[in-house]
């Protein structure tokens, strides 16, 4: 499955470059390519595992920084961030691996491979803080449509939308030429139906946006971070304890350089921006 999903990987970044803009043509031309690199890069760290670790390790962290790559030129989508968050993973890099993995659950939720290799990356957590159980995107949003993909939710929402108007369209017609409308039950439930699917679906995505923008996510990314009180490194620390890389928290706050983040425990305080990534 994971070879199934580096592979389809490739074939999304190839689909976004053919609709990359002529403006962005030189870039669209080298991105299937460099997803083969990417995904060759990562089978070579595979290869070198029992040979040579070093190596073997050196091949993951060049196919992570690679996919990121990808990433910052614009390509978007769950086997991507799946990929990524492996690559990280293999290189020992829990953060990123795990920040990759959040990423990839938005487009893939219920992914068993995903929720495995999540849970792979949470457990070697050296200082992890109790959660309520789940991912923390089911945790922030508590709803049930995360079992199916955003982009499936946009498409039904917008498929809706236009089905009701067009059917509304339709219903108006029929009356004008005939003067009655037959089977006025079915129509009314019909477009309700579809009213109810535009709410649900819509309403849907831009609940999952507006908690996203409302409490952003981060997980930290190095090592002995120190949870300060204050947002510079004259504050005491809020606690004795460092944070280690994998944590994942809640921004609340941000001032620049600087993030104040919410634990899942509910202990809160500032760390540098460059110590967590956004998921």
């Amino acid at each position: 499955m994971n070879h199934f999903l580096r592979t389809l990987a490739v074939a999304c970044v190839a689909a976004c470059a053919a609709l990359t803009p002529t403006t962005h043509a030189e870039n669209a031309e080298r991105a299937p390519a460099a997803a083969e690199a990417a995904q060759a890069a990562y089978e070579r760290g595979i290869e070198l595992r029992r040979t040579d670790p070093a190596a073997s390790l050196q091949a993951f962290r060049d196919s992570a920084e690679r996919w990121e790559r990808i990433r910052a030129a614009g390509a978007e989508n769950g086997p991507l961030e799946f990929n990524l968050g492996n690559a990280w993973m293999e290189s020992g890099d829990v953060g990123r691996a795990i920040a990759a993995y959040l990423r990839a659950e938005r487009f893939m939720p219920g992914d068993a491979d995903l929720a495995h290799n999540l849970a792979r990356a949470r457990s070697t957590v050296s200082s992890s803080f109790e959660r309520t159980g789940g991912t923390l995107l089911v945790d922030s949003v508590a709803s049930w449509w995360n079992l199916v993909p955003r982009g499936t939710r946009l498409t039904l929402g917008w498929l809706c939308w236009f089905g009701f108007w067009a059917l509304l369209a339709a219903r108006f017609a029929m009356a004008r030429s005939s003067g009655h409308i037959r089977h006025a039950g079915v129509w009314r439930s019909v477009l309700g139906t579809l009213c109810a699917g535009w709410v649900i679906f819509g309403g849907s995505v831009a609940a999952d946006e507006a908690l996203h923008a409302v409490r952003p996510r981060a997980v930290l990314v190095e090592s002995g971070v120190t949870l300060r009180k204050g947002n510079g490194d004259g504050f005491e620390p809020a606690f004795v304890e460092p944070l280690g890389a994998g944590v994942e928290c809640t921004v609340i706050d941000t001032r620049p350089g600087w993030l104040r983040i919410e634990l899942p425990d509910g202990r809160s305080g500032w760390i540098r921006e460059a110590e967590a990534a956004r998921p």
